[in-house]
């Protein structure tokens, strides 16, 4: 009896070791499930985490290279901007060599002395070249003032607000030259007709604007023509078109920088020799200096007595240089 109950004893302690190992099993996997539980919601919000700065990094990088595309078009329009200039000026230099060549004495015209009749000195601003980056400051100034000019236009690809601006605002639009290269628009009577005639329909199909005057780029009395320039005149008289040069210049097509001051000392100087002044300007990216000089030139002007600022129309007196030198 004794044995038996040493054997059941043992029995049951071997069974209660057995259990206990089992629940300590049960506590060890069930402590390590919380466990892994926990690392995996863990790794999740890692994960999670790493996908928003994964986004926050692909938008970072998204806006880093929108901004970057953003600078390279202000490059590129600043690139542009400047080989236009650049492209103007090598256009013009010769033209603007000649242009201020022509000594103010020997521009003298029919209006060249006061006209006692009137009493009334007619000054008439006007811009060649343009549109430019500066015709609407340019603009912007003629109507803080309350000034109507002439805008003598070539042909420029995105300008069309420039252009119906001028018109709408009532300045006179007059034509220049399409291209401005007077080695080619100069070479022969049909070549300078091909240009002029592309210009004038541009500028129609632009503002409905039928325009009736022109200035010759360099003036009538250029000397890079090919062709006569009497011929050329024939042909506009045969047109019904007027040609318009000029009796005092702002020189500010100089070669060399000239300072706004220098512009408008050079207009200011001279515009009180005449009582009929048409003044060349330009209106050309690489010449902001006339710009700056216009609010002082207007202001002198408009204070002067017996003094008007006006655009040309069909009752200015053309000034022209040809008819100076035959004179």
């Amino acid at each position: 009896m004794a044995g038996e109950e040493q054997k059941k004893r043992k029995h049951t302690a071997l069974h209660n070791s057995a259990v206990i190992l089992l629940g300590t099993l049960l506590t060890v996997i069930i402590v390590l499930c919380i466990f892994i539980a926990c690392e995996i919601r863990s790794m999740q919000s890692q994960i999670i985490v790493l996908q928003q700065e994964v986004i926050s990094l692909g938008e970072q990088v998204a806006a880093e290279e929108k901004k970057q595309q953003a600078e390279l078009v202000v490059e590129n329009e600043k690139i542009q901007g400047a080989a236009e200039a650049d492209s103007e000026e090598q256009a013009s230099l010769d033209v603007d060599f000649l242009e201020n060549q022509l000594e103010l004495d020997y521009i003298e015209q029919d209006g060249g002395t006061w006209d006692e009749n009137t009493g009334i000195r007619r000054v008439y601003l006007t811009f060649d070249d343009g549109p430019s980056t500066y015709t609407n400051e340019i603009l912007d100034i003629l109507n803080e003032y309350g000034v109507k000019a002439t805008f003598f236009v070539v042909g420029k690809e995105g300008y069309t607000e420039e252009y119906q601006r001028i018109v709408e605002e009532g300045h006179t639009l007059g034509m220049h030259s399409f291209s401005h290269k007077y080695q080619e628009m100069y070479q022969s009577l049909d070549s300078y007709k091909e240009d002029l005639t592309k210009l004038h329909e541009f500028l129609y199909e632009t503002t409905g604007v039928d325009s009736r005057i022109v200035r010759f780029p360099g003036g009538s009395s250029n000397k890079t023509s090919k062709v006569d320039m009497q011929e050329l005149i024939s042909y506009l008289t045969e047109e019904n078109i007027v040609y318009y040069d000029w009796n005092v210049s702002s020189g500010d097509a100089s070669n060399v920088y000239v300072s706004a001051q220098q512009i408008a000392n050079n207009v200011l100087n001279n515009v009180w020799k005449y009582d009929s002044v048409i003044v060349l300007m330009h209106d050309s990216s690489a010449k902001y200096a006339t710009v700056q000089a216009l609010p002082t030139i207007i202001e002198k002007i408009l204070e002067s007595e017996n003094t008007v600022l006006l655009p040309i129309s069909e009752d200015t007196v053309p000034i022209q240089h040809i008819k100076a030198e035959c004179q």
